[in-house]
């Protein structure tokens, strides 16, 4: 990267902080799924996020910032892990480095299925897509959308599902198209 590149990277980090934030929910799986404790995870995400944040100048554009992201927090918890590897249980090497493996494999899938499935959303009618977005984008409770939209919780329910359905089958079709399925 040159000293210009940086530069500009440093000072606009409107394009970083979207990456990362539009990280959060994979990056909270990823912790997740190690950790496997909720409070310990967001513990570690916030740590994650900082040393992020502290390391942005050596992010390189045109690299995957989803894989670097990855990596940090991946190192953030093995950092953690020899730290309470003294004071309580943890698993071993060999079952992190097991889940880590199908991580990788998992984080390359939904790489290559995000993008089909905005197209799918696209699809969509703009009534559906609004109910997707307000509930799974912004976290509405179905009860929440139910009494605005003057619905039932059960037919909020069976509406989504319907959805989610039909964005599967989508997502489904065009891996198949390209091969990928």
């Amino acid at each position: 990267m040159t000293k210009n590149e940086l530069h500009n990277q440093l000072a606009d980090p409107g394009p970083f902080a979207a990456e990362i934030t539009a990280l959060q929910p994979r990056l909270y799986g990823f912790i997740l799924k190690r950790l496997a404790d909720r409070e310990q995870t967001l513990e570690m995400l916030q740590r994650t996020n900082l040393v992020l944040c502290q390391k942005a100048n050596e992010f390189r554009p045109g690299s995957s910032f989803t894989a670097w992201a990855f990596q940090v927090a991946k190192f953030q918890i093995l950092s953690w892990r020899k730290a309470e590897g003294r004071s309580r249980f943890v698993f071993s090497d060999q079952v992190y480095d097991l889940i880590d493996s199908k991580s990788e494999e998992e984080a390359e899938v939904v790489d290559q299925r995000i993008p089909l499935l905005r197209q799918c959303m696209k699809r969509l009618s703009d009534q559906d897509c609004s109910l997707i977005q307000q509930r799974y984008r912004d976290g509405q409770p179905i009860a929440s959308l139910a009494e605005t939209l003057d619905k039932s919780v059960d037919a909020i329910g069976m509406k989504l599902l319907r959805i989610r359905k039909q964005l599967a089958e989508c997502v489904q079709i065009a891996l198949k198209r390209r091969g990928m399925a």
